[in-house]
């Protein structure tokens, strides 16, 4: 059973979660909301909506549409949450390898334990990505730093 959590001023307009037990959906809004209105034929997608999505870069590594901040106000989300630690012990093991970087202004987050849910218009753009337990805690110490800096 999940949980849809009211986004934190710090997430808007950047980010929604959803808290699982096996995993936590970190969605980006923006994206989403103009995808919703395009499948119900209420408007086009707009540059705008295009900007905040997340996009695939590689095959672990998708580039968040925010500002390192706003990603930390999400993940910080997810482990603030009281069930966060029960559901971390409880997933699978996992190796590691997960981080985050900033390359050329663009926030690359490699989550090689997670899952993306694929572009459906041949694009690289993706709503919504599935974050494992066991990928957000180093994800969060990079993102730190880098909101940091």
């Amino acid at each position: 059973m999940g949980a849809v959590l009211e986004p934190t001023k710090a997430m808007k307009p950047w980010y929604d979660v959803e808290v699982r037990r096996e995993s936590a959906y970190v969605t980006a809004s923006v994206y989403n909301r103009g995808s919703i209105r395009m499948l119900l034929d209420e408007g086009k997608l707009t540059d705008e909506h295009k900007a905040a999505a997340w996009h695939i870069a590689d095959d672990f590594t998708t580039i968040a549409p925010s500002p390192p901040q706003a990603l930390v106000a999400a993940l910080e989300q997810i482990v603030e949450h009281p069930n966060y630690e029960k559901w971390r012990q409880e997933a699978a093991s996992h190796e590691g390898g997960a981080g985050v970087q900033l390359d050329d202004g663009r926030l690359l987050v490699r989550a090689p334990n997670s899952y993306r849910y694929g572009p459906t218009d041949g694009s690289t753009a993706l709503s919504t990505v599935e974050l494992a337990y066991a990928d957000v805690a180093p994800l969060l110490v990079d993102l730190r730093r880098l909101a940091e800096d």
